[in-house]
């Protein structure tokens, strides 16, 4: 009995995680909210809501493992960093960011 809880409990658990895995779309709104909440200028502000979304979108590479996600935004052409985050419960986490 104990055996077949469990099992029930994992699959529970896989289904959850696979349903709550967010898509490209919500980590390009993401990283493009935390952009503009970063930024303290006015022009900056201004130009990310404009092209924000599809430059982000240009710069982002994502890799899908059905349970969870993982995005890779590139800027080191124009002198800015890399960030790489999980999307997992349909929430993002940065894990590592690099110059």
């Amino acid at each position: 009995m104990k055996r077949i809880l469990s099992i029930i409990i994992l699959l529970v658990v896989l289904f959850i995680l696979s349903e709550t895995n967010p898509g490209r779309s919500e980590y390009v709104d993401w990283v493009n909210h935390e952009a503009m909440d970063q930024s303290s200028n006015i022009i900056q502000k201004g130009m990310l809501s404009v092209a924000g979304k599809s430059v982000f979108d240009m710069a982002t590479t994502h890799k899908n493992y059905f349970l969870f996600s993982i995005y890779k935004t590139d800027f080191s052409d124009i002198g800015l960093e890399k960030v790489t985050s999980i999307g997992i419960f349909n929430q993002f986490i940065p894990i590592s960011k690099s110059e």
